[in-house]
């Protein structure tokens, strides 16, 4: 279904605005939902015909009352207790609410497919709530299974929504879920989007869980652009910040400040961030975040995970070989930017460090190899893309 705005309504209905929203107030306009603070109505939607006091004698509700507003991404919003992700979902009263928070917890926990089935019946959802979760989640479910295919049509509702939200009439609450959608299909899929205003001013617009999350996709970003100093701060304000403990988030925050430690090479402080990060995302088996940085942890994953527990390691490695491969069948097309899709993990994590500037020394050090496999690896790199140094390495990398 479409929908307009109020504004939209009144101005096509030659009514006030303040009259088309009395009418969704009261239940008058079916299929009628409100996203932030602004009411969104079907487009084939027709004024009623009754007034307030016919509504009540025909048996319709003439009370004016606020319809309960549905928050976008119910699990990444949630505060629930670590260990007790599954039991939170359950206790969901909304069956809606539920279903989406269980798709996010199959994507979280590495079962792509498991999310991808059940958000897929909502991405024609009337409601525009449970429609943008159901789309962003299901999108990025396709993406950790191999299905590029079905990502795309998910991505599809994605920048409709990011229309939506982009409408120069919609308030700042409606601007910002437009603004957190754009963002983040620019920065973790680096794909292009229309020209949309800094993230950062809409951030206190934002519910908390994705404010934080917010504020993880700008340290990404500045990640991105090698402003690592930058990518540290982003991911600490949005943990100091918190109101409260949104596990999910932080999971994310204090990854991407463990890769911003890499890349300052401080591996230690890096490490103590791989610690905190596991110790809220192990309890309810979160383990999606880890294989979607594997390669930018530059051998962290390797070093934290192989040798303690392999079994957690060959599930990230899984997860990380599923994403990459789909996501670079949607980025390498779209973005014209060969990102490497031939290299082994291992191969991948150490063209990211020598494209950094890492010396062979180095890598074998912090890798725990000997110099002469990293270099036997560097010229494996080599030969695979089809590169003669350092600088026409980087090209590969997103560097």
């Amino acid at each position: 279904m479409d929908y307009i705005t109020a504004k939209e309504a009144a101005e096509r209905w030659g009514i006030t605005v303040r009259r088309v929203q009395q009418y969704c107030k009261d239940g008058l306009l079916p299929g009628a939902t409100k996203m932030g603070t602004v009411w969104m109505v079907p487009k084939d939607a027709e004024p009623p015909v009754l007034g307030r006091q016919g509504a009540a004698e025909n048996g319709i509700p003439g009370v004016y009352q606020l319809t309960p507003f549905r928050l976008a991404m119910p699990l990444l919003n949630s505060s629930y207790p670590v260990g007790g992700c599954v039991d939170y979902i359950n206790a969901m009263p909304d069956p809606d609410d539920r279903n989406i928070a269980l798709g996010e917890y199959y994507f979280f926990s590495g079962r792509g497919e498991d999310s991808a089935r059940v958000t897929e019946p909502y991405l024609s959802s009337h409601d525009p709530a449970l429609r943008f979760s159901a789309s962003l989640v299901n999108a990025f479910a396709n993406l950790s299974r191999g299905r590029s295919d079905l990502a795309r049509i998910a991505m599809g509702n994605v920048q409709e929504q990011v229309r939506l939200g982009l409408a120069s009439d919609a308030p700042k609450e409606f601007h910002a879920i437009g603004i957190f959608t754009a963002t983040t299909a620019s920065v973790l899929l680096h794909l292009p989007v229309p020209p949309i205003p800094p993230l950062e001013e809409y951030l206190k617009y934002l519910p908390g869980g994705l404010r934080m999350y917010g504020c993880y996709v700008l340290a990404h970003k500045a990640y991105l652009v090698g402003d690592y100093s930058r990518c540290l701060t982003f991911a600490d304000a949005g943990i100091a910040l918190s109101m409260e403990p949104y596990p999910i988030p932080t999971i994310y925050a204090h990854i991407i400040a463990a890769v911003a430690l890499m890349n300052l090479k401080q591996r230690k402080e890096a490490e103590e961030r791989m610690e905190k990060a596991w110790a809220l995302a192990q309890p309810d088996d979160l383990i999606q975040p880890f294989g979607e940085h594997h390669g930018l942890l530059q051998g962290l994953i390797e070093i934290y995970f192989k040798k303690e527990r392999p079994k957690e390691y060959e599930r990230i490695i899984a997860i990380t070989y599923a994403f990459s491969r789909t996501w670079r069948e949607i980025h390498n097309p779209d973005t014209g930017h060969d990102v490497a899709d031939n290299l082994s993990t291992m191969e991948f994590t150490i063209a990211m460090l020598y494209s950094r500037g890492w010396s062979a020394k180095e890598i074998g050090g912090h890798m725990n190899l000997s110099i002469r496999r990293v270099r036997n690896h560097l010229t494996t790199i080599y030969d695979k893309l089809d590169v003669r140094n350092r600088d026409e390495m980087r090209r590969f990398m997103l560097l």
